[in-house]
């Protein structure tokens, strides 16, 4: 027998309900906060935890006093989880009494399930050492590869080029240490006309030896390819010798800045998109056969942050873009697994880095105060963006996430909370 109309859920999608769930593998627990209309009961949920125990669907229905009204406006919604739960999660889904926390816009109810111990969320490696962090390394990347400009599509280098990862960024200091104290060589071993060791160029801890663009050749860091001039279309280098930045010649994005001291280029990677396909003969099949890729801001910056902490151990930074103001960004955590229901957002868990955050009216005061007027007792380090509208964008990116967040999550002391996605190979 069909169903009348009257007797289906009646689903009201202004009713705000909104999921939020975070793993914390440290004490292997998972923390799921339900946002619903302010004075919902918790007689109001209903919450199914599926058979697989990664996913939970949540339908609230509005408080009414109409007891007429067996069918009162729903709204629905479903997030996968970032681990497994235990088969105790659904018991203390059913039978959780918390109170929860309420404000003028919304209720908010938490739930702490333990995650299932064979779960590989408890067991991924998310040690910084290895570049699993790093978008677009060397490996990435091949002789078929081409680089446009992210915005117009106005070619910047064709393919046939050689790409190399270069050593992390304190290489230069440990070279000029190595050269500096390096060990006396044997007496049998020294060169009988008192001449540097010829190998020592070939090995690179040589006093000349500096690093420096070639032709044909893209050096890869975290955050840039350092290229030749000629190597680079649509820029307009092989016609200025010497440009105070480098932008694309149809749209004027700025796409790097000139590496005077490697006598080359440095082109953002934010600035670019990427094809791997080989190049076809005809234009028409190209375009079918080309997937270009690009990577937004947050994925590269919090590659650069992650590279910093884990090379130079610094905990705290100084984001801006040459203006007076900027953040003062603390990454809390830097591997953090969540999902959410915004709609901004996939349904499955994302690979995040959490960051305490708070603007600050004069960078040059946070990084160079004067003394006696307090000391920082961590360790502060600069990171200069290539522009205004890119510092824009994360600011942007930074206010977006702390409004998704449940509202008991989004402030901590003095700080403001976000998050920033990272790149997961």
């Amino acid at each position: 027998m069909s169903q009348s109309p009257q007797d289906e859920p009646q689903t009201n999608p202004t009713i705000p309900l909104h999921l939020h769930a975070e793993l914390l593998p440290n004490i292997r627990q998972l923390t799921l906060y339900i946002s619903v209309p302010p004075n919902t009961p918790r007689s109001n949920l209903q919450i199914t935890l599926s058979d697989s125990r990664r996913a939970v669907t949540v339908t609230a229905s509005l408080p009414t006093t109409n007891t007429n009204q067996d069918n009162p406006p729903s709204a629905s919604e479903t997030i996968k989880l970032p681990a497994r739960v235990s088969e105790s999660s659904r018991r203390i889904l059913q039978t959780h009494q918390q109170q929860p926390i309420s404000t003028q816009s919304e209720c908010e109810y938490s739930f702490r399930m333990p995650v299932d111990d064979n779960d590989p969320s408890l067991h991924k490696d998310e040690s910084t050492l290895n570049d699993g962090f790093i978008p677009w390394t060397a490996t990435d990347m091949s002789a078929h590869t081409r680089l446009r400009c992210v915005k117009c599509h106005n070619p910047i280098m064709d393919g046939g080029k050689v790409w190399k990862d270069l050593p992390s960024g304190n290489w230069a200091e440990m070279m000029d240490f190595w050269h500096c104290h390096k060990p006396d060589p044997p007496e049998e071993e020294r060169n009988k006309n008192g001449e540097e060791d010829p190998n020592a160029v070939v090995k690179g801890y040589g006093a000349g030896n500096q690093l420096v663009a070639v032709e044909g050749t893209v050096l890869v860091d975290v955050t840039t390819f350092l290229v030749k001039g000629v190597d680079c279309l649509g820029t307009g280098t092989d016609t200025e010798p010497e440009p105070e930045i480098i932008i694309c010649t149809t749209c004027t994005t700025q796409l790097g800045l000139p590496d005077p001291i490697a006598n080359g280029y440095r082109l953002f990677k934010t600035s670019l998109s990427a094809d791997h396909s080989p190049t076809q003969d005809s234009e028409e099949t190209e375009t079918e056969t080309a997937t270009w890729e690009s990577h937004p801001l947050e994925t590269v910056l919090t590659a650069q942050l992650l590279e910093l902490i884990e090379r130079e151990s610094y905990r705290r930074f100084v984001i801006h873009c040459g203006k007076k103001d900027g953040l003062l960004i603390w990454p809390f955590n830097p591997s953090l697994r969540y999902s959410t229901s915004s709609a901004s957002h996939s349904t499955a868990a994302q690979l995040a880095m959490k960051v305490f955050y708070r603007h600050i009216d004069n960078v040059e005061e946070v990084l160079h105060p004067e003394v006696g007027k307090g000391s920082q007792s961590l360790a502060i380090e600069e990171v200069r963006l290539p522009g205004v509208e890119l510092y824009r964008e994360l600011v942007g990116v930074l206010e977006e996430r702390n409004a998704m967040l449940p509202a008991s999550a989004r402030v901590f002391r003095e700080w403001r909370v976000g998050l920033l996605w990272r790149f997961e190979r």
